[in-house]
């Protein structure tokens, strides 16, 4: 009873006392903040202000509540915090990216802290007390002085960038069906999630899928996303076709807006499926390096959707002279598998030699040990490749049968008249263009 009276105040009057449940919540901001910083968090940093910040970022216009703090210096430096964060120009931009959004409110959360942390002045509160109200008075321009000011603008600015990014990352999580059940599995990934709005390979990779139609929602792993199959449900998305009549209802400009975003109510439709997993294979070797690379990323998150929507296993490995450690993701995706998708494609370097013989014997391998490949259940092995490499068309041809495995290869400005020889499909792509990588992606 005693611990409950001494629960503190949100800033914000919406929120009134911090409850058990708010405060795990900023404990965890405050724990992405540190790991992230790799260093302890001043001690003015509190859990209450990890929650007052994620509201900060949480409600399109927050309000403070203005009562004044009794002797507390850990509320009143976070109020001075929050006034002052409220009156910058880039929190106000940064509610695009936050506003009613609990993960991306989260990772700015995290964000700012982490800048704070490093950008804080020394406190001049330690000898509180000792100098009676004058020395009060000294604590509060302490805390607003100009060099707190230029911290927590610097911060905001750190925050904004950071949001945005993770914003993309997340609405791909979305589209891709991973997390479909509940929220809070993406807000558990949110430290993840700002590492990778961090990385600059992810930012090409999302730059690359930027125009690539994705529609939402995985499906069981016994049937395929078909426009035209048999209507088994309502999902949202952004497919024309099959948007459900009740949506017809909305005034031009709301329909618009749910269209651009994706969420509008459509009928789900499938058909049955009988196939085995997709494998990508992906070169990065040294002549890979640069757009090269970044497009045959941006294909296999393509190919990771396709997978996902016809419910089926998906592989990524990456290759050069030998083959590197793969990547198995199961039809039913979870969250987070999206996320690692993205931190395996992003981590791997463009260097080294080219041996797609041998390349495509690891995918085969892979798939008889996990035993998704079988003779009623036919794979897609899709190598994509600049590198000229001889090759002998039997011993792949022998490989694919016993795999019950159909190649597509993919020549990134380059010609193998090998492949060329053994191969279902065969593309030549010239301008690592998007509408190239939809003609990769779209095979049944």
């Amino acid at each position: 009873m005693e611990e409950q009276n001494k629960r503190k105040e949100s800033v914000y009057r919406e929120i009134g006392n911090i409850d058990e449940l708010r405060l795990y919540r900023g404990e965890k901001i405050l724990a992405t903040a540190k790991d992230l910083s790799g260093k302890n968090l001043d001690p003015r940093i509190s859990p209450y202000l990890g929650i007052d910040l994620f509201y900060t970022y949480y409600f399109p216009i927050p309000s403070t509540d203005e009562r004044s703090p009794e002797d507390d210096e850990e509320e009143a430096f976070r109020r001075t915090v929050i006034s002052t964060l409220l009156k910058t120009e880039s929190v106000w931009k940064t509610k695009i990216y936050t506003s009613a959004d609990s993960v991306t409110s989260i990772v700015a959360a995290a964000s700012f802290i982490e800048k704070l942390n490093k950008l804080l002045p020394p406190n001049q509160g330690s000898d509180k007390g000792k100098e009676g109200s004058s020395q009060n008075e000294s604590d509060n321009e302490g805390n607003n002085s100009q060099e707190l000011q230029n911290a927590i603008q610097k911060a905001s600015e750190s925050a904004m960038k950071d949001a945005e990014m993770a914003k993309e990352v997340k609405m791909l999580a979305e589209k891709m069906g991973a997390g479909k059940g509940s929220i809070f599995s993406l807000e558990g990934s949110a430290e993840e999630i700002l590492k990778l709005a961090r990385e600059t390979d992810v930012a090409r990779i999302l730059e690359k899928i930027e125009g690539l139609k994705m529609i939402t929602n995985a499906k069981t792993k016994n049937t395929i996303n078909y426009s035209k199959g048999w209507i088994s449900g309502i999902e949202i998305g952004g497919d024309i076709e099959r948007v459900h009549y009740s949506q017809l209802a909305f005034p031009s400009l709301l329909f618009y807006a749910e269209f651009a975003n994706d969420r509008l109510l459509l009928y789900e439709k499938n058909l049955p499926s009988n196939k085995g997993p997709i494998y990508v294979l992906l070169d990065k070797s040294g002549s890979m390096v640069g757009s090269k690379i970044d497009w045959a990323r941006a294909v296999a998150v393509a190919l990771f959707k396709k997978a996902m929507d016809e419910g089926r296993n998906f592989f990524v490995r990456f290759f050069d002279s030998v083959p590197y450690q793969p990547m198995n993701v199961k039809s039913n995706a979870k969250a987070s598998d999206i996320l690692n998708v993205l931190s395996y494609l992003a981590r791997i370097k463009a260097g080294g030699g080219t041996d797609i013989t041998r390349a495509i014997s690891s995918a085969v391998d892979d798939m008889d040990k996990t035993k998704t490949s079988s003779k009623d259940k036919p794979s897609d092995i899709v190598l994509i490749t600049d590198g000229e490499d001889r090759l002998s068309p039997e011993i792949i041809n022998k490989l694919l049968k016993k795999s019950n495995s159909r190649l597509h290869s993919v020549m990134i400005q380059g010609h193998n008249a090998f492949l060329h020889q053994i191969s279902y499909r065969y593309l030549s792509v010239k301008k690592l263009e998007q509408k190239e990588a939809l003609e990769v992606a779209d095979f049944s």
